[in-house]
C-alpha cells in the first residue's frame, strides 16, 4: 500500500510544480507575440544554431549564465583556496565529509522511517526540479519582460521563443510522466516484484549465462564478456543520464 501512496503522492507533487511553472506562461507567450508584432523576424533563424548577438537577452545570457559571478560566500572560497590551499582543501574535505555522512545517516534513518519508497519520493523530486534549462528560460523571460519593447529587437524575439519552447517541452515531459506515476499507482505494491524479477532476468539471460558458456572456453573470456557488459551498461546510463539533462548542440553561428 506504501508504494501506491507514493506514487499517487509523488505523481500530484509533480503535476503541482509543474502547474506553479506554468503561471506566467501567458505573459511570457505574449511578449514574444508582442516582439513578433514589433520587428520583422521572419529572416531570423529560430533554431538555435545562431547565436545573435545584438540583444538585450544576449547579454542578459552572457552576465547570467556564460559568465555568472560567484557569491560572495564563493568569492571568499576562491580567495581562500588562492590564498592558504592547503588549510581551505582541509576544510573542505571536512565540511564533504561531515555533509556525506549526515546525508547518508539522513537516508538511511528515512529509509527505516518511511522505507524503501523514499526512493521514488526522490526520483519525484528530481523530475519536478527537471534540468537547468527550463529554470535559465524562466529566469530570461523574468528579465527580458521587464524592459519596454523599445528596448528590445528582433534578435530578442529567437531566445524569447526557444525559452518558452524549452519550457513548453519540460511542461509536456512533467505533466507525462506525473500522469504515468499517477495511473500505474494501484499496482504499485507489485513494482518491487516487477523490479527484481526485472533485474534476475537480466542478470541471467545477459551475465550469467553467457558467462558460464564462456567459461567453458576460457576463464578470461568469461572475465572480459562481464566487465564488458558491465560497462557497456554503465556508458548507455550515462549517455541515457546525460541526453535527458542536457542537449548537445552544434557551436552555434554568432550573428552581431
Amino acid at each position: 500500500m506504501e508504494f501506491t501512496i507514493g506514487l499517487l503522492i509523488t505523481g500530484s507533487f509533480i503535476l503541482i510544480v509543474t502547474l506553479y511553472r506554468l503561471r506566467n506562461v501567458r505573459q511570457h507567450r505574449g511578449l514574444q507575440h508582442q516582439i513578433q508584432e514589433a520587428y520583422d523576424v521572419s529572416s531570423l533563424d529560430v533554431s538555435g544554431n545562431t547565436r545573435y548577438a545584438s540583444c538585450y537577452s544576449h547579454t542578459w545570457v552572457m552576465d547570467n549564465i556564460t559568465r555568472k559571478s560567484h557569491s560572495r560566500i564563493g568569492a571568499m572560497l576562491q580567495d581562500h583556496l588562492a590564498n592558504n590551499t592547503l588549510l581551505a582543501g582541509m576544510w573542505i574535505g571536512l565540511i564533504v565529509g561531515t555533509s556525506s555522512m549526515l546525508l547518508t545517516l539522513l537516508l538511511v534513518q528515512s529509509l527505516r522511517t518511511i522505507g524503501t519508497v523514499i526512493v521514488i519520493f526522490v526520483v519525484g523530486a528530481l523530475i519536478a526540479l527537471g534540468p537547468g534549462g527550463p529554470r535559465y528560460s524562466e529566469n530570461l523571460l523574468d528579465a527580458v519582460v521587464k524592459n519596454q519593447i523599445e528596448d528590445l529587437n528582433a534578435q530578442d524575439f529567437v531566445y524569447v521563443k526557444i525559452a518558452n519552447d524549452t519550457i513548453q517541452r519540460a511542461v509536456i515531459v512533467n505533466v507525462v510522466l506525473a500522469s504515468v506515476f499517477i495511473i500505474i499507482a494501484p499496482w504499485g505494491d507489485m513494482l518491487p516484484t516487477l523490479l527484481a524479477q526485472g533485474i534476475a532476468i537480466f542478470t541471467v539471460n545477459l551475465i550469467w549465462e553467457p558467462a558460464f558458456f564462456l567459461l567453458n572456453v576460457h576463464i578470461a573470456f568469461a572475465l572480459f564478456y562481464i566487465a564488458a557488459i558491465i560497462g557497456f551498461s554503465s556508458f548507455v546510463c550515462l549517455k541515457l543520464g546525460q541526453r535527458l539533462t542536457s542537449q548537445e548542440e552544434e557551436a552555434p553561428t554568432v550573428h552581431y
